[in-house]
């Protein structure tokens, strides 16, 4: 048991861990904020009217260019006068070696122009 004791002598139980003495505490906010540097604020632009409306004329800018860009490439679906009348000009011959090609029988072709065409 004597041993122990003197083991622990030896050591000296202390951490190094101790408080501070006097007004540390105190006073370790103020020392903290002179230590900081000052803060630079960045300069204030002026708001001009270009900068607020900067962001509307880009939003119709892009909805322009979509719009330019399905007319450019989506199928022109729409028939124009033109069309209609160079299809009222094709002969009789080309319907006929079109339904030879197609192995379609008469009927089918008769059928088909009847719905197309509501008479």
């Amino acid at each position: 048991m004597g041993t122990k004791k003197e083991i622990w002598q030896k050591i000296d139980r202390r951490t190094g861990l101790t408080e501070p003495g006097g007004d540390y505490f105190e006073q370790f906010t103020s020392r903290i904020m002179e230590q900081l540097p000052e803060i630079e604020r960045p300069k204030e632009h002026p708001v001009t009217l270009w900068s607020r409306i900067q962001p509307w004329v880009y939003m119709a800018a892009m909805f322009v260019g979509i719009a330019l860009m399905v007319r450019i490439f989506s199928p022109q679906t729409a028939t124009t006068e033109t069309d209609i009348v160079a299809e009222e000009n094709f002969s009789n011959e080309y319907y006929d070696e079109l339904i030879w090609a197609s192995c379609v029988d008469d009927y089918c072709v008769y059928e088909y122009f009847a719905d197309a065409y509501d008479y």
